[in-house]
């Protein structure tokens, strides 16, 4: 399979989940423009780190990425976009076809490792998680009946990717998740992650409240 590379420096795309980008690159308008006029998919894939020198060459990427598909564009006066791509599926770059005035390269899909959603692992992993995330949701936001109708709405790796795409971590570590080939094994590294971060929220909210009667002792 052959389709554009949209390289970006802190955006990792995952399947089942959208993503709102701005394009506003020259070359990247002309790949959009062109990915409209056909299927509609390109791959996002995270930028290595110290890529600057070397940004011309597909080694400038880290080779498992994410296939999406732009469902939803708005073109601007000025000739940019607002897109939102949703992912598709992870795939594995091979090597480069074109690079002017936009790189295309071909990949191959990859598998995801899913357990029946009506395993006792699946339906466990999901309330696990589903049930930590509607909790961290509401902290986050104040909304507590939104993020509850929506996790049984959601199968195993769409939740699990969710998730991934939602915390605020360092982005080769969301890279890291997404290199995991196992939705299951992914779920296991995400949920103490999650817990860590559920037990600062709580803490931050139980404070929060309580501010020095001169913040200038302070």
């Amino acid at each position: 399979m052959i389709v554009p590379l949209f390289p970006l420096p802190n955006v990792v795309l995952f399947p089942k989940t959208p993503m709102p980008l701005y394009i506003f690159e020259e070359r990247y308008r002309t790949m959009v423009r062109e990915a409209l006029a056909g299927n509609r998919e390109l791959v996002i894939a995270l930028l290595r780190s110290g890529y600057e020198s070397s940004y011309a060459g597909i080694s400038a990427v880290h080779t498992i990425a994410c296939l999406g598909r732009i469902e939803t564009y708005e073109e601007l006066e000025d000739g940019k976009y607002n897109i939102v791509v949703v992912g598709i599926h992870r795939v594995r770059l091979l090597h480069e076809v074109q690079h002017s005035p936009y790189r295309l390269v071909e990949v191959e899909k990859l598998e995801e490792e899913t357990p029946g959603e009506r395993s006792v692992e699946a339906i466990e992993q999901h309330n696990h998680l589903g049930g930590l995330f509607a909790r961290f949701t509401e902290l986050a936001t104040g909304i507590k009946q939104q993020a509850l109708e929506l996790m049984p709405q959601l199968d195993l790796e769409s939740l699990v990717n969710m998730v991934a795409m939602t915390l605020n971590l360092p982005i080769e570590q969301k890279q890291s998740l997404l290199e995991i080939g196992e939705t299951s094994g992914r779920c296991e590294v995400l949920i103490p992650i999650l817990q860590q971060q559920l037990e600062t929220l709580v803490m931050v909210r139980k404070f929060e409240h309580i501010k020095p009667e001169n913040p200038n002792l302070n």
